[in-house]
């Protein structure tokens, strides 16, 4: 993420790598995030649900984070999937002739 003051797309990003890699995450660290940029709850709210502090709360949520952001600096399913999304809104957008359709899927081949 190039701006981190830009709050809903840091939260967007975050979602995201939670969809590609959450299943990675421990139990209590995929339930953290969930309550907290699904459900949308307070880490007060998440730590009296968890019973555990918010502090406790915290601190999964920044493992879990640093775990997400890790997978994805390892495996970019994220940017790969993101490319492929912009290479078809591309094909939706602009193709008029199969060489162009061509083109652009000749890219989705090289990801």
């Amino acid at each position: 993420m190039k701006n981190t003051y830009d709050l809903p797309a840091v939260i967007q990003h975050r979602n995201l790598l939670f969809d590609f890699y959450g299943s990675l995450l421990t139990e209590r660290q995929a339930d953290c995030f969930s309550m907290r940029y699904v459900d949308d709850l307070s880490l007060a709210e998440i730590g009296q649900e968890l019973d555990i502090s918010p502090q406790a709360v915290v601190d999964f949520l920044n493992r879990g984070i640093k775990s997400l952001e890790r997978y994805e600096k390892h495996l970019e399913l994220v940017a790969k999937f993101q490319q492929r999304q912009a290479i078809i809104n591309k094909i939706l957008s602009e193709s008029k002739d199969m060489e162009t359709i061509k083109k652009y899927a000749n890219e989705l081949l090289q990801i």
